[in-house]
């Protein structure tokens, strides 16, 4: 068998993807402690026969929800084999399936587990006894005591199921020997048990025909009680037709009631509508006048609103004309300050630069000497220097003056500006105000002549409706003598509309009229109908002939009668459960005599079956001790040549005592103990002894699976131990084609041939790698 592929998903610490490739021969799986290196094994073990060392629910990832997915392709025997295992679902429901060379071979986690087995020929345990071999194991055979070490080489070998089958068989022929000894102390005699019977058989025949004669006698009375009852139900039939009957008379009687009632209602109502008739022509007379009415309310409406809107506007005195001469004359005065003061800034500028040339001058003839050329000649200037220096002062001091003057002529021109722009503004002010005002006053008399208009032309129509109005108001009316014309004319179109509306209301009731006298019609039918079936109803009753004593007579028999049957009956049922409860003692005294018959048959076969177990047990006794007298000899030549071949026979050979599984090694022809020898040399004996173990649990269950993995080995070893042991794991290559090493110490993976590193990460999970031996 040789792994090939391990691929996983959300199992344990390997949340996250992995697919690892495994070489072949000699490999390292190195990584810290709680890395993970030995989950990474597991999965093989889970993943071919779904067994883990935690329930089902604890195989996927911690906090996670996904699917748990394992899968292992291995190569045996000239085939590739992939397995895979998923766990899914809120109840961790785990399926599995089996391919061979890309064919599904099985499915189910049954069928893979029992095809797994047929492909390697071994169950889960001979494999783990087989592949897995751990630290603790190998320093056991040399640090523990022959008991103990007897005791984890037969575990190894799967011995120890047949010590527990040997065992069980001892218990159960000691537990089948006592319950034939409790059983022969309680056997009941046959004698008593058969007589038992037969009487309770008599007393149950007594029983069963006297409950017959109880029924027959609750029976007759049943029939009786039948009879009485037949006679009461046929009269309360009566009852029941005469009470019906009188309901239906008194419903005729209350609809002929009803009918009456509805008659007189509908009489009284069509002489309503005649009075209502008589009436109409009046009220309609006074709504004739209603459409004059309200036009003329509209008219004098429309001329009371503008009348009232005229009294509102404020009568405003035409206001004086705006003065544009004096506008006109400021902003002239205005525009001439602006000249004056510009001229007068231009002057004061040129007056300030003339200035700054003269005291630049003076400056320059400051520095002028009798030695100096004249500035302007180019001659010597002589005494001449101290005239040009005066006259450069000269010029600096009229320079002054004349900027003076002309800044002072600048701010009397200024304050005779702001002055004409003040005036300017006010006239400004003035005239807008006299515009304003003109606008208003223009306005007001153009609203109060369209009002006025409106007025007019509201009284004119009003006189076309009413032509008598002009001589009431004698001209123009004022809005007092509109108010009082609109109150008149709408208090008489209230009372024309008033009119109106009683006018179409009593038409309306009048429109009822011909429906009234149908219904009235129908009323006085309906009462001569109900009338008749009243009548009828009567009849039927006084036919009927109902006597309510003889109904009282029948219904005091059909009790009584029926209290019998009662009685009856329940003597019969109670003479019926006695029957059956004698019945039910008959057969269980017969079941007793059954038991004890049975029992007597039993005591055979228990004695037999003593027999039996304790044979079972000599010979499962024999056969376990058969076994472990021929294992010892066989792993003692396995553990040697294997030793021998670790060694590079450096010594005669190591022996192994067949009962305690004890290790000795054989130099120079003297047998030694392994306390003799260095470390090294003992960690190979219990390696050879630990290999032999499972070569031979293989030749046990006939397959050939060419695997070792090795836990920790390792762990307590120092260097020069650690160099021994991974020179006998390569003379191990020839024997297994693939040997996993698993390690914590890292600088192994300089010393292997392959190597894969299991990597930590945060939130306990991990990774793995292949690792190149080149890089």
């Amino acid at each position: 068998m040789l792994i090939d592929r391990i691929y996983l998903r959300n199992y344990r610490v390997f949340e996250q993807e992995l697919e690892l490739a495994l070489p072949p021969g000699l490999v390292g799986v190195y990584g810290p402690n709680g890395a993970g290196k030995s989950t990474l094994l597991e999965s093989v073990l889970w993943t071919l026969w779904g067994r883990s060392r935690t329930p089902k629910e604890q195989v996927p990832s911690a906090g996670t929800r996904g699917e748990c997915v394992s899968e292992v392709t291995f190569e045996h025997e000239g085939h590739i084999y992939l397995v895979r295992r998923t766990i899914s679902g809120a109840n961790a429901t785990v399926r599995a399936q089996a391919h061979c060379d890309g064919l599904a071979m099985s499915e189910g986690v049954r069928d893979t587990a029992r095809y797994v087995h047929s492909v390697l020929g071994m169950d889960d345990a001979a494999f783990r006894a087989s592949v897995f071999a751990e630290q603790k194991q190998l320093s056991a055979f040399s640090s523990q005591g022959p008991a103990e070490r007897r005791k984890l080489v037969l575990s190894l070998l799967g011995v120890t199921p047949l010590d527990a089958a040997r065992d069980q068989a001892r218990s159960d022929a000691r537990e089948t020997a006592e319950r034939h000894r409790r059983l022969r102390s309680v056997l009941p005699d046959l004698d008593e048990a058969r007589t038992a019977a037969g009487d309770a058989h008599a007393r149950a025949a007594a029983a069963e025909v006297t409950a017959a004669d109880e029924e027959a006698a609750a029976a007759a009375a049943m029939a009786a009680a039948a009879a009485a009852g037949q006679e009461f139900t046929a009269l309360d039939r009566l009852r029941q037709e005469h009470e019906l009957l009188v309901a239906q008379g008194r419903a005729s009687r209350a609809e002929l009631d009803a009918a009456e009632a509805e008659a007189r209602q509908l009489a009284g109502e069509l002489e309503q509508l005649a009075r209502t008739e008589s009436s109409l022509a009046t009220v309609a007379r006074a709504a004739e006048d209603l459409e004059q009415w309200e036009r003329l309310l509209s008219h004098l409406s429309s001329a009371h609103a503008a009348g009232s809107e005229l009294a509102s506007l404020p009568d405003i005195p035409e206001p004086e004309a705006a003065d544009d001469a004096a506008l006109a004359s400021a902003e002239a005065a205005a525009a001439t300050a602006r000249d004056a003061l510009a001229a007068a800034q231009a002057l004061r500028k040129s007056a300030l630069a003339e200035h700054q040339r003269a005291r630049q001058a003076f400056e320059r003839s400051a520095d002028l000497s009798p030695g100096a050329d004249c500035p302007l000649c180019g001659q010597a200037l002589g005494d001449a220097f101290v005239r040009v220096q005066d006259h450069r002062a000269q010029e600096l001091e009229d320079a002054g003056r004349r900027s003076r003057q002309a800044a002072e002529q600048e701010a009397r021109e200024a304050t005779a500006a702001q002055e004409a722009l003040a005036a300017l503004d006010a006239v400004s002010r003035t005239v807008a105000e006299a515009r304003r005002a003109r606008s208003a006053w223009e306005q007001a008399q153009s609203r109060r002549a369209a009002v006025q208009e409106r007025l007019d032309a509201a009284v004119a129509e009003a006189a076309e409706v009413e032509p008598s109005l002009p001589a009431r108001w004698q001209g123009r009316p004022d809005l007092g003598a509109l108010t009082a014309a609109l109150e008149e004319v709408r208090t008489a179109h209230a009372a024309a509309r008033r009119a109106r509306d009683e006018a179409s209301r009593l038409r309306g009731r009048l429109e009822r009229r011909p429906e009234a006298e149908r219904a009235l019609q129908q009323a006085r039918d309906r009462a001569g109908a109900a009338g008749s079936v009243t009548e009828s109803l009567r009849a039927k009753v006084k036919a009927l002939g109902h006597d309510p004593a003889a109904l009282a007579a029948a219904a005091t028999i059909a009790k009584q009668a029926g209290q019998t049957a009662e009685a009856a009956d329940a003597a019969a049922r109670t003479a019926r459960m006695e029957a059956a409860r004698a019945a039910a003692r008959d057969e269980a005294q017969a079941q007793r005599l059954a038991e004890a018959q049975a029992q007597h048959a039993q005591l055979g076969e228990l004695e037999s079956a003593t027999v039996h177990l304790s044979r079972t047990a000599e010979l499962l006794n024999g056969f376990r001790n058969s076994v472990v007298a021929s294992v010892g000899p066989r792993l003692a030549v396995q553990a040697a040549e294997l030793f021998s071949e670790l060694t590079d026979n450096e010594y005669d050979r190591l022996e192994v005592d067949t009962e305690t599984y004890g290790l000795k090694i054989s130099d120079a022809g003297m047998a030694y103990d392994l306390d003799r020898f260095s470390g090294s040399e003992v960690d190979l004996a219990n390696l050879a002894l630990r290999v032999a173990i499972s070569e031979h649990v293989r030749f046990q269950s006939g397959g050939t699976v060419g695997l070792l993995v090795l836990d920790e080995v390792f762990g307590p070893l120092d260097e020069e131990r650690k160099a021994r042991m991974l020179i006998a794991l390569e003379r191990l290559r020839g024997r297994f084609r693939q040997v996993l090493v698993v390690t914590h110490s890292s600088d192994i993976k300089d010393q292997l041939p392959n190597a894969v590193e299991v990597v930590k990460r945060p939130g306990r999970r991990a990774t793995a790698r292949v690792v190149d031996p080149f890089s």
